[in-house]
């Protein structure tokens, strides 16, 4: 590695590690000067400079000072929360805030010290924009405990201090409507109302606003959209989007979405977010924020290693839940003693009269009928239903989005997988397939060997044959408890599914094997409930879904 690069890479470590701890910053003293303005607006104005304010500032002035003054504190400390999420709109917020308070320091009391150190304070977060990346509704921002806690405990000691210090003023109630410039425990009093209905009013605007609802599933007039977003996404588990059974989050521009189900309290992201890198992470953090205003539970479901440092962030914990077979078409040989068994079933089928074609999507309809009775066959066979959710469903509308790759034997087709693109090319894979029960031994593998030859001659870089579910999960004594039942059932629940037929089946073609991860909010206890979510997801009949609100 050259100099160039190590000195890159050491920016890019600084870069990130000053982008975690600015909000963390600036939340605390955001935090510190909310609580600082408001001990100095409930105590009373220093007799040195009285004569000043006297002179120079109007009684009306003073008194609209203090009560404003008192909600900006207020909200200054509630603020502190949002900046340490790096909420975007914290930013402009928190920069407004310190301004005002700067100003209104100055027409209370003349405090030029605090008014400067609040003016820097705004000068300081000002070329600090790049560290608040995350878009979310100020309001909507689910309730922490702790900030919460601490944000009333520390209002509370503030106005108890205050009547700590006017203790030796005897009550009268002639003290409300006494405005004069030293009138301290008057305003102290009318204070104190005014910092508990600014709380009221939060904390009533949190338990009664109409929460953001539930996206409905997709309907025909968004199908543009979706195939404009999918078709260039290099992710191909984008397409599960146009089954049109999960809720879709698209960001402002519908240039990104997230597709998830909903069952119950347990709101179930299926795959990765769709769309630049920025708006697609934005887009996590807000659904996050409407699942928490739902009080509902987030989770991830067939994440790749890629997207392990968004979930972390988001507070989630990610299980294994199995490998997928990713072939390295550039490196993939039928020659030697390793591929004796796939020359001899492409031998098979050429003596059969084989014929393997991809047929667009545009040319598909003549073959509808024909596919149709072949998967009907393939489903009874196997004593299936349909699935939805993870697996795509033989639907017309969603066969006809996609090239289909079909095995003909005598001109009639036998065989079928259809295809997932990517724009990129660096990935090519299948969802549906399904074969003719009355095809001959193998006829799966033959369509496999052609497949990969043809994403070879197409230019993309790996075939996925798909995910081997609980494969690469290791039992040793210090494993966590998921691991070991994992394990368990990976080895002995053959009489429910073949995992290791499944998966050494994949490992034939000499596959890459990449981990999927399913991440929760939680460790095992939540996991559970949310893979109870995922089966009840794919069980549901398939169909364009029914909107949640």
């Amino acid at each position: 590695m050259t100099a160039l690069q190590h000195r890159a890479n050491l920016n890019h470590i600084l870069f990130d590690f000053a982008t975690r701890m600015i909000p963390a910053a600036f939340a605390t003293v955001m935090f510190a000067a909310g609580t600082l303005l408001l001990l100095s607006i409930l105590t009373p104005i220093d007799p040195a400079v009285m004569p000043l304010v006297k002179k120079w500032l109007p009684l009306g002035l003073v008194e609209f000072s203090h009560i404003i003054g008192l909600v900006i504190g207020v909200m200054m400390i509630f603020l502190a929360r949002a900046l340490w999420e790096r909420i975007e709109t914290a930013w402009y917020l928190a920069i407004g805030l310190f301004c005002a308070a700067a100003v209104l320091s100055l027409t209370r009391e003349l405090a030029l010290i605090n008014a400067v150190l609040l003016t820097i304070c705004a000068l300081l977060l000002i070329p600090c924009k790049g560290a608040f990346n995350r878009r979310s509704n100020l309001l909507s921002l689910s309730i922490n405990p702790l900030w919460a806690f601490t944000s009333l405990f520390t209002l509370g000691l503030i106005i108890w201090g205050g009547f700590y210090v006017y203790q030796h003023v005897p009550y009268a109630h002639s003290m409300w409507i006494d405005f004069s410039y030293h009138a301290n425990t008057s305003r102290f009093l009318r204070g104190v109302v005014v910092i508990i209905v600014t709380i009221t009013l939060i904390t009533l605007y949190r338990l009664f606003g109409i929460a953001r609802q539930t996206p409905p599933v997709p309907d025909m007039s968004d199908m543009d959209s979706l195939k404009q977003v999918v078709s260039g996404a290099s992710n191909p588990q984008a397409w599960l989007a146009l089954l049109r059974d999960k809720q879709i989050l698209w960001n402002d521009a519908r240039t990104a979405f997230i597709m998830y189900g909903v069952s119950g309290k347990q709101w179930v992201v299926m795959g990765e977010p769709v769309g630049p890198r920025t708006e697609a992470t934005a887009l996590c953090w807000e659904l996050k924020e409407m699942a928490a205003m739902a009080n509902a539970r987030l989770s991830f479901y067939q994440v790749s290693p890629a997207l392990l440092p968004l979930v972390l962030d988001l507070g989630l914990w990610p299980y294994k839940i199995g490998e997928e077979a990713m072939v390295d078409v550039r490196c993939f040989d039928l020659a030697g003693k390793k591929g004796y068994g796939f020359r001899q079933t492409l031998k098979r089928f050429e003596g059969l009269n084989a014929t393997f074609e991809v047929i667009a999507p545009e040319d598909l309809e003549p073959h509808m009928l024909r596919l149709k009775q072949v998967s009907d066959a393939w489903l009874q066979t196997k004593s299936a239903k349909e699935k939805s959710y993870s697996l795509g469903s033989f639907k017309a509308d969603y066969m006809r989005l996609t090239p289909v790759a079909v095995v003909r034997l005598e001109g009639e087709i036998m065989a079928f997988a259809n295809l997932w693109p990517t724009q990129d090319k660096t990935l090519l894979t299948l969802d549906l397939m399904r074969y003719d029960p009355a095809s001959p031994p193998s006829i799966m593998e033959y369509l496999f060997l052609q497949l990969i030859a043809y994403s070879r001659e197409q230019g993309y870089g790996h075939f996925s044959l798909g995910m081997a579910p609980l494969a690469g999960l290791e039992a040793k004594p210090l494993s966590r408890a998921w691991y070991k039942i994992a394990s368990v059932i990976y080895q002995f629940g053959g009489d429910f599914y073949n995992f290791e037929g499944l998966r050494a089946y994949k490992e034939k073609f000499k596959p890459d094997w990449e981990p999927r991860y399913f991440a929760v909010p939680g460790q095992e206890a939540a996991l559970m409930p949310a893979l109870l979510a995922v089966v009840a997801l794919g069980s549901r009949k398939p169909g364009h879904g029914k909107a949640v609100r």
